[in-house]
């Protein structure tokens, strides 16, 4: 390789400044060369447990105490208990089609605790309709779950269980049109294992301390910046996260039993 020569001009007189190139023994390219791994991320991270990671898990029971007539209160019982491995902030119930007074929100529910919020909901319409609740809750860490069932309002029934299935009663062969938007996706973040900040999945550089996440895939492996080390890590805790979201999903559907979805959860979860 040339040396570099640069010139700078000081009126008649011509200084010439050589500037050596610091060149990379072939020893230490190669030993480069041997670290480098084919995956796009690090190889080097320890990865965690399922029981690493404190995610809230809601089971509910809904229970109509009385008939419920247009333009009248009924009473309404709800049921929550927490079976995850982590609590549940700002637990809301809201329906679509009815209004509700009394108490709809929780502050926080404790891992294994259970609590019973009775109010009273109404409906104004004439003919009975298909109503749907949601249940939204919080892990500590800010992720969002919900709940989504149907049911017809209003209706006759009297100390009946309702709410039952995100498919309400009756509708079972239209079971496609209540299908919720797609849950699991490959579009993961990832976490910088230098500084443990997440960024989407297709960072290529951290943008808290900027080292490589992963190598370029437009390009050879084994060339150019694909040579450097990589930091990036697959964020586990979002791929449980959303595995359990899909559970939840399934079991809203009545496509999994009591015992399939206890132990499906058990199994995540541990």
């Amino acid at each position: 390789m040339t040396d570099k020569v640069s010139f700078t001009d000081f009126g008649t007189k011509r200084k010439v400044r050589k500037v050596k190139r610091k060149r990379e023994s072939n020893s230490a390219l190669r030993s480069e060369r041997k670290h480098v791994s084919s995956s796009p991320f690090s190889e080097n991270i320890v990865t965690k447990n399922s029981e690493d990671y404190k995610f809230p898990f809601l089971e509910i029971k809904v229970s109509q105490q009385t008939p419920s007539l247009r333009d009248s209160w009924c009473e309404m019982e709800v049921s929550l208990h927490n079976s995850g491995n982590g609590s549940a902030r700002s637990i809301n119930v809201s329906f679509d089609n009815l209004e509700s007074r009394g108490k709809t929100m929780v502050d926080e529910l404790k891992i294994d605790s259970s609590i019973v919020l009775n109010f009273e909901v109404k409906s104004s319409s004439r003919e009975s309709v298909i109503t749907r609740m949601d249940v939204f809750y919080h892990a500590i860490e800010g992720d969002t779950f919900s709940i989504v069932r149907r049911d017809w309002f209003p209706n006759e029934n009297e100390n009946e269980i309702i709410f039952d299935n995100e498919i309400p009663p009756g509708e079972e062969d239209k079971a496609n049109i209540y299908t919720r938007k797609k849950v699991m996706t490959d579009n993961f973040h990832v976490i910088c294992a230098k500084c443990d900040a997440r960024s989407p999945a297709n960072f290529r550089i951290c943008g808290k301390c900027g080292s490589r996440l992963q190598k370029r895939t437009d390009r050879a492996q084994d060339w150019g910046s694909n040579l450097k080390e990589t930091t990036g890590v697959q964020d586990n805790r979002e791929v449980l996260m959303q595995k359990l979201r899909k559970l939840g999903e399934l079991k809203d559907k009545g496509m999994l039993n009591d015992a399939e979805f206890s132990a499906a959860k058990s199994k995540l979860l541990k």
